[in-house]
């Protein structure tokens, strides 16, 4: 979803809109196309200060005529007040017109702005529903992990009947779905347990081994801990370094750490080893 705030970052970086913007009249902006008109609220905004009020009004013109980009930007204008009061009506309006649209983004931001009271009164079951609606419309599994993330919190909070089984449907499927993120969900979930699904080491070992070779740190983190504690898996302190080395290698500050413990316990050739298996994931 590319907001009018990341737009005019954009925009600032790039100055790629000659800024010679024309003044917002209805007369001339119905002789424009939807595309046209967007381009000249990209000119305010890349003014000096950014001419927000006249951005507004361009925006609004071309989400009037179709442009689906338009409607998500004026959107986040009057979610977030940039030019005029702040407005989480007029932003619901503009966001499910981009929906409608076949922005599914979106319909997912709607959810939270229910589920979060984003200047709205909080309102849970209407914010889940939007979810449940963007999985039902368009199959779609970033909906699933944000339906997920909000039931999870209910089976913490021991919410009846259970969520977790759902839980682990929506994960798996999003997982299913290239979304590597739902392994750490589920990682987690299988370490401590959630609701009537009790803690599983193995299904742990195996979600964190699928998070970790997709290259997030933290879960490289979680399998460098797992090998030095022998925590479902064989104690390997080489293969401890290993994972510590490449989650350290992405900034993880807990992967840094193993690594500093074990490069004082591990002799050199068990070092070279180490950081042979790092290059050899790296540079597959």
């Amino acid at each position: 979803m590319r907001t009018a705030i990341a737009l005019l970052m954009w925009l600032a970086l790039t100055g790629t809109v000659s800024a010679n913007p024309q003044s917002f009249a209805p007369e001339v902006a119905d002789g424009m196309s939807a595309d046209a008109q967007r381009q000249e609220a990209e000119k305010h905004l890349q003014n000096e200060p950014p001419d927000l009020e006249e951005a507004r009004q361009w925006l609004e013109s071309a989400a009037e005529n179709g442009s689906v980009e338009a409607m998500g930007e004026v959107g986040w204008l009057y979610e977030q007040g940039l030019g005029v009061e702040p407005d989480s009506v007029r932003a619901l309006t503009f966001y499910e017109q981009a929906y409608e649209a076949g922005e599914n983004d979106y319909g997912i931001r709607i959810g939270w702005m229910y589920i979060q009271g984003f200047g709205l009164d909080p309102d849970r079951a209407l914010g889940e529903a939007w979810f449940r609606r963007v999985i039902e419309d368009r199959d779609d599994s970033q909906a699933r992990l944000a339906l997920a993330s909000v039931l999870i919190a209910d089976a913490v909070n021991n919410v009846q009947p259970d969520p977790a089984p759902e839980v682990i449907e929506l994960l798996t499927k999003a997982l299913e779905d290239d979304l590597p993120v739902a392994a750490h969900y589920l990682a987690r979930l299988y370490m401590e347990g959630l609701g009537t699904v009790p803690a599983n080491p193995e299904r742990a070992v195996h979600f964190t081994r699928i998070g970790a070779e997709a290259g997030n740190p933290q879960m490289q983190g979680w399998m460098a801990m797992l090998h030095l504690r022998g925590d479902g898996v064989p104690r390997d302190l080489i293969e401890a370094h290993t994972w510590a080395s490449l989650s350290a290698a992405g900034g993880d500050p807990a992967g840094e750490q193993i690594r500093r413990e074990l490069a004082s316990q591990l002799d050199r050739d068990s070092l070279m080893e180490a950081r042979r298996r790092a290059f050899a994931w790296l540079n597959p």
